[in-house]
C-alpha cells in the first residue's frame, strides 16, 4: 500500500521597503545651518530697515534699475530683505523648515548654492512681469524653490508607500503650507509660481542625476513566507 505524499514546505522570500534616503537621521549640521540662514536673512532685513534712504533704495529688485542701469546686484540682494515684520516672519518659519530638510538630506549644493542661484533667476524673471519701477523683495522665491524641490523628491523617494498615498501627502502639505488663505495685492504670486516651478525642475534633475545614490540608501525587511507544493 502506497503512503500518501506529504506536502513539501517551500519558503518564498518577501522584501518590504522600510527605509529610504529621507527616513534616516538628518545631518547633525542641519539645525545649525537652518538657524544661521534665518539669522542672516533677519540681520540683512534689519540692516535694510535701519539704513539711510539712499542706501536702502539700492537693495530691492527693480526692473528699470537692473536692466537699464545695470544694477544687477539687486536680483541677489532682494532675496535677503523684507518689507516689514509680518513679511519677514511669514518667510522665515518656512525657510527654516525647508532649509533643515533640504540641507540635512541633500547637502550644501542644494542649499544654499543651487537654491539661492535659482532664487536670483526667479527675481530676474519676475521683475519683467511688473511695471519698470515696481520693487520686488523677499525670500519667498527661495522658499518656494525649496518647497517645490522637497515636495517633488518626497513622492519619488518614499517608495514604501503607494503612489496615491505619497502623492496625496505631497499635495496636502503643499496646500497647507503654500495655499493662500486670502488675496494680498502686494504679494508677488508670480514669484511664488516661478519659484515653485523651478524647485520642481531642480528636484527632477537631482533625482535623475542621483537615482543610483538615492536607491543605495534603501533598506528592506526580508521575511520568508511558507508555501506548500503538492
Amino acid at each position: 500500500m502506497e503512503r500518501p505524499l506529504t506536502p513539501e514546505p517551500v519558503f518564498i522570500e518577501e522584501k518590504r521597503l522600510i527605509g529610504t534616503m529621507i527616513t534616516g537621521k538628518v545631518s547633525t549640521w542641519a539645525f545649525v545651518v537652518a538657524s544661521l540662514a534665518v539669522l542672516f536673512f533677519t540681520a540683512a532685513t534689519i540692516f535694510y530697515w535701519l539704513a539711510p534712504q539712499e542706501v536702502a533704495v539700492l537693495f530691492p529688485a527693480v526692473q528699470s534699475q537692473i536692466f537699464q542701469h545695470r544694477q544687477v546686484w539687486r536680483i541677489f540682494s532682494a532675496v535677503f530683505i523684507h518689507a516689514d515684520l509680518e513679511h519677514l516672519l511669514s518667510n522665515m518659519y518656512m525657510l527654516w523648515i525647508f532649509c533643515f530638510f533640504v540641507f540635512g538630506y541633500f547637502g550644501f549644493s542644494m542649499f544654499p548654492v543651487f537654491s539661492i542661484l535659482l532664487a536670483d533667476s526667479v527675481n530676474a524673471i519676475a521683475v519683467l512681469s511688473y511695471e519698470p519701477n515696481t520693487q520686488l523683495l523677499g525670500a519667498s522665491g527661495l522658499v518656494y524653490i525649496l518647497g517645490g524641490f522637497w515636495l517633488t523628491l518626497y513622492p519619488l523617494i518614499q517608495r514604501q508607500y503607494s503612489v496615491i498615498n505619497r502623492s496625496m501627502r505631497a499635495v496636502g502639505i503643499a496646500l497647507v503650507i503654500f495655499g493662500p488663505s486670502t488675496f494680498v495685492p502686494t504679494t508677488s504670486y508670480i514669484t511664488h509660481a516661478i519659484g515653485f516651478a523651478m524647485g520642481i525642475g531642480l528636484g527632477i534633475f537631482y533625482f535623475i542625476k542621483n537615482k543610483e545614490k538615492i536607491r543605495s540608501y534603501e533598506t528592506y525587511k526580508i521575511s520568508y513566507v511558507e508555501d506548500v507544493l503538492i
